[in-house]
Parts: C-alpha cells; structure tokens; sequence
C-alpha cells in the first residue's frame, strides 16, 4: 500500500533515511552520516518497518527492504512481522482490560483463577503470586527465554511448557525466589498469564486477545495464532540469522504466545502506544481508563518497569515501550509519556539490533526528542558552582570514582585510568564526550551532593560520597 504524505512529512522522512549516526559513541557535530539502506546493507538486515507517532498520532509509516534475503517482494506498511517480547507488552493490555470489567483483580493470588494448571508448592512453602507480579516480573518465577520451534518440529502445549515436559525447551515453571521481592525478567511469568486468561474466560489465547485489543484499536494486522503468517506468505517478513541466511522454516512456531508469539506490525504498535498516551493525558476514550493506564506506568520494584512496559526517563522525559529479541527478529516500541511522540521499529534479523537503534536516534534527532538525542549540548556553569561535585564516591561493590575540578571543568576518574572529562547538560547532571555516558548526582534537603548515578548503555551504578 501507498501512502501519500504532505511535502513536510515527506521531506522529513528523507531527511531521517539519509542521516542515521552510525556511531553511537562519536558525539562530534561533524561525524559522517549514512543512510538507513547502507545500515541494513552492513547489518544483513533484509526487511525493516517503521511506524512514528507525533502529536499523539501515527504521522508516517513505511517499510523499507524485503521480506527475505533473495525475493523480491518489498516490505510494506502490511507486512507482519515476529515481535518477540513485545508481545508481553501487548498482553498487558488485555490483562488490564479484564481488570477494569471487574473479571481479574490485579491482586489476588494467580492459583485462585488458575484451574487447568496450578504453581505448585516447593516442598512445604506454597507461593503466592499476583496477577501485577506476574505482570511486572516480580513473581520470582523460573527463568527462561522462549527460543520457540521449527515449523514441522513438534509443538509442546502451553501446560507442557508449564510443567517442563518434552517437547518443551525450557525448564518447569517454579516460584525461585521470594515473590514480590525482586524484578527478574523472565517469560515464565507470562507463560503464566496466558494460562490464567485462557482459564478465567475458556477462550482461546488468539481470540481473546482479539476481542480485547484487537479489534477495539482496529488493529487488523495482528494475530496470537501461530499459524497466522501461514496465509500471508506475500506479506510475512521471513526471520534471518546473524549472517543474513533466512531461517530454516523461516520463522519459528512459538506457543508461548504472550510472551513472544506476537505476529503485527508496526502501525498496529503504533496505535496501541496512541492509546496508552490518551488514556493517560486523561482524554475520551473506551478502551482503558486513565487510572489503569498510569498502574502500567507506574514502576514496581525496579525502577526501570511497570507493568509489561519498560520505563525510561524522569518527568516530563518518561517513556514507555518495551523491546524484543526472538531468533531472526529484533523490535522495539517507545513512546514518550506526556508529549505524544514515539515510534516502532521491526527488523527481520538477529543483527536488528544496531539497525533499530540507529534509526530510532534519527528519529529523536528529527523530531527533538527531549532527553533523547545523539548530539549532546553542554550548558553553561559558574566555575564557582563545580566544587560541590568533587571528591571520591564509592559504590557498594567498592568500585570508586573521583570527581575532580580544573578551572572550570570537571573531570571524572577511575582507578588506573585516565581523567575524562565531564560536560553539564543541567544543573546536576554531566555526560562524558569521549564515552556513552551520563553522571547524575543527588543532593540533600541542604543542597550538599551524597551520592551520583553513573549510567552506561542501560545499566546504572550508584555511589556513595566518602571524601
């Protein structure tokens, strides 16, 4: 299908494919741009669809390349795709949905409502686990990553899954450790879930999630069902291995389906994020009202999760979205809170990754995502304001770090390194030019500076001010 788009949006989507940074570290104004054909090229990345969202609505989608390696048949705005663990996200959704009629109270213990399979006591002790620790992985549940099957292969059912038995490929489902005291991120918990529905409603897993998200959002490229794709061979992207060569059976079949066996595509995503941000901001809508939206957003024992949503930023920056990994397919959904802007990226590829991760930084870039952009711009400080940062900070594991003044620069170093020197981009918050990284400091009710947050990629590190 064809769109056409004002001459703006036009030219805003030329300017997004011809200027990708391939360098995520390079925080220069002159670093050479690329174009997201070259990326895919280098990355073996056959097919990519992209769905932005701005101004809390779905402004341009497209899909670029292929659906596999050696066809011709191009990637449209119709063609589906695996979407690995967004399908969590998707599933929320749904969860919530029969919260809010009444049917699931979002605390009460699963084994209330499980009747096909229960979790089983280990030994004497017998768990208990809520439908909002399932649902934001704080169930303490058994870990493991859905690799899924070959088609043909045979399929384990969901209650073999549950209880570890062959065929399945990942281990009994069992509390492992104290629920509700730790985030562990792991299928099992909507493994799960997907139980759970099937037994309160005795609908299928596909049906019912077609009758609570699909076909409210007219989301009409979206389907559970593993044999889905079957009867869209034009319009499937087909999965491929970390050196371009298409799966054998070119996807795989995975029956754990909440959690990873989502067949959409992006504009589906799109819509969904559209709603999660009207919801919220309080707007008209039937389908989730805003108090059980802001219960997903609202993040659970790790800060960085709410319920089957990923959470970045603070404030008025607060995102939400959820990423995806199945072999052959990379994904991710991320959508910002407050100000209606985000965007979807589906890849065909296990290299996907670098490739959604550069065009989601042109994206940013074009659309001025605050707290998302490539470029960093230092604000100006007093010289006299930079002394209060300076001294040893040291983390719990006893890795310290020193904050140090020249002039009117700071300077951060480690142990057996080199100072790196440090730019503000706010009162109390620094980035490091030479690296990807960004230092947070925490002041008291008195202004005194106790500690800083080192963040890294995704990870983050806290330490103590000692001297």
């Amino acid at each position: 299908m064809t769109h056409q788009y004002t001459a703006e949006i036009a030219e805003r989507i030329q300017r997004i494919e011809h200027n990708i940074l391939p360098d995520p570290f390079a925080w220069k104004q002159d670093t050479p741009r690329t174009t997201l054909a070259e990326r895919m090229a280098f990355y073996r990345t056959p097919g990519v669809s992209v769905a932005v969202v701005n101004n809390g609505e779905i402004e341009w989608a497209r899909g670029y390349g292929v659906l596999e390696a050696g066809r011709a048949e191009p990637v449209t705005t119709e063609t589906i795709f695996q979407v690995c663990s967004v399908s969590k996200h998707v599933a929320m959704v749904g969860t919530l949905r029969l919260a809010q009629e009444g049917v699931l109270d979002l605390d009460e213990d699963s084994n209330r409502y499980l009747t096909s399979w229960k979790l089983p006591a280990n030994g004497s002790w017998q768990p208990r686990v809520t439908i909002r620790q399932l649902l934001g992985h704080t169930a303490g549940l058994s870990y493991n990553w859905f690799r899924g099957f070959r088609r043909g292969e045979a399929t384990p059912t969901l209650l073999q899954v549950l209880e570890g038995q062959p065929p399945a490929n990942t281990p009994p489902v069992r509390a492992a450790l104290i629920p509700g005291s730790v985030y562990r991120y792991s299928g099992s918990h909507y493994s799960v879930l997907q139980q759970l529905l099937i037994d309160v409603t005795g609908k299928p897993f596909p049906e019912l999630m077609r009758e609570l998200v699909f076909e409210p959002l007219e989301m009409r490229n979206s389907c559970y069902d593993q044999s889905y794709p079957d009867s869209r061979s034009t319009s499937t992207a087909v999965g491929h291995d970390i050196g371009g060569d298409p799966l054998p059976g070119k996807w795989r079949v995975i029956p754990e389906m909440a959690g990873a066996g989502l067949w959409t595509t992006a504009t589906d995503l799109a819509k969904l994020a559209c709603e999660i941000q009207r919801a919220h901001l309080g707007k008209p809508t039937s389908f989730l009202k805003q108090e059980m939206v802001d219960q997903a957003l609202k993040a659970q024992v790790a800060p960085s999760f709410g319920l089957g949503l990923h959470l970045e930023g603070r404030g008025a920056t607060r995102r939400f979205g959820h990423g995806g990994s199945n072999i052959g397919y990379r994904c991710l959904s991320n959508a910002y809170v407050e100000h209606g802007m985000g965007a979807v990226v589906l890849t065909n590829s296990d290299d996907g990754d670098a490739v959604l991760s550069d065009l989601f930084r042109a994206i940013a870039q074009e659309y001025a995502w605050p707290d998302y952009q490539p470029q960093r711009v230092p604000v100006m400080m007093s010289p006299d304001s930079l002394h209060i940062y300076t001294g040893e900070y040291e983390s719990r594991r006893g890795f310290v770090l020193l904050i140090s003044q020249r002039d009117d620069r700071l300077f951060l170093e480690a142990k057996g390194q080199s100072p790196i020197e440090l730019r503000p981009s706010s009162e109390n918050t620094f980035f490091a030019q030479a690296l990807d990284s960004e230092i947070s400091f925490a002041k008291n009710e008195a202004g005194e500076v106790t500690g800083l947050s080192l963040k890294q990629e995704e990870q983050q590190m806290g330490a103590k001010k000692v001297r």
